[in-house]
């Protein structure tokens, strides 16, 4: 099931002041509740999502969405390789509240489940796309691959994900066909996203706002890192050893050459 809607020139470039105003105090929001934001501890008998990032693809340089400015674009795909399916249940009390909070419905071996709070959050809309969005569940940096600066970040923060791309659909309790497929309306009082075992969330190069600015960036070496529960977000998970994965890359005279990639989930 295809999620996404084409985000039109015009718009981009009426969004982008706003997103690009609001990410400095987006920042230090997160970095005070990242120290608030440990997940909850697992339980025996509990099957465990593993969120962790296939390969980056299509990586390329964009200079005609915005005026005067370079996008490094890419498609990236989080995907969960765990034991049980990645689920958020969103919830708000009535249509003028304008977020959800969130909460982790985790399932057991023997068929049950149970929800933990987590300190994720939702919103609609925000990029062109009507449904609900979970803030930062992904995150994207570019930093000089020569010193470690970094000199750039994602400037997509809202994420609807489902199950629109098999993965590794041979993993045990994989599905064979989507379960999780979509986010709620505007009108939606509660929100269920999730990606089952097995399966992975695209989100092409040229959807709204996946993108690096690197406008007046001069030549040189790279390193593009995409990663989930980056903030944290505080998810239960089985591991974290993947939740990141990078790409290597040259900025030379206007074009953009991949020379590595790190590991796939």
């Amino acid at each position: 099931m295809l999620r996404r809607l084409t985000w039109t020139r015009q718009a981009d470039a009426e969004m982008i002041a706003p997103v690009n105003a609001t990410r400095r105090s987006w920042i230090v929001v997160a970095a005070t509740l990242g120290a608030l934001a440990a997940a909850p501890p697992a339980f025996a008998g509990d099957r465990l999502p593993d969120l962790g990032m296939a390969r980056i693809t299509d990586v390329k340089l964009d200079k005609s969405t915005i005026a005067h400015h370079r996008l490094l674009r890419y498609s990236a795909l989080i995907v969960n390789v765990g034991q049980g399916a990645f689920e958020l249940d969103g919830s708000r009390p009535d249509t003028a509240t304008p977020g959800m909070t969130m909460l982790q419905r985790i399932y057991s071996d023997t068929g049950g489940s149970r929800d933990v709070a987590v300190p994720a959050t939702a919103f609609y809309s925000g990029d062109g796309h009507n449904h609900w969005h979970v803030r930062d569940l992904e995150n994207g940096t570019l930093r000089r691959a020569d010193n470690g600066n970094q000199v750039g970040g994602l400037a997509k923060h809202g994420f609807c994900f489902f199950d629109t791309s098999g993965y590794r659909l041979s993993l045990p309790g994989a599905p064979q066909s989507p379960v999780y497929t979509g986010c709620g309306t505007e009108s939606s009082l509660n929100v269920r996203m999730g990606i089952s075992v097995g399966w992975g969330d695209l989100y092409p190069w040229d959807i709204a706002f996946q993108y690096i600015d690197v406008t007046g960036l001069p030549n040189g070496p790279y390193r593009l890192t995409s990663s989930v529960n980056a903030q944290p977000l505080g998810l239960v998970q089985s591991s974290q050893a993947n939740d990141a994965t990078w790409v290597d890359l040259k900025l030379k005279n206007g074009s953009v050459s991949v020379t590595g990639y790190g590991p796939s989930a």
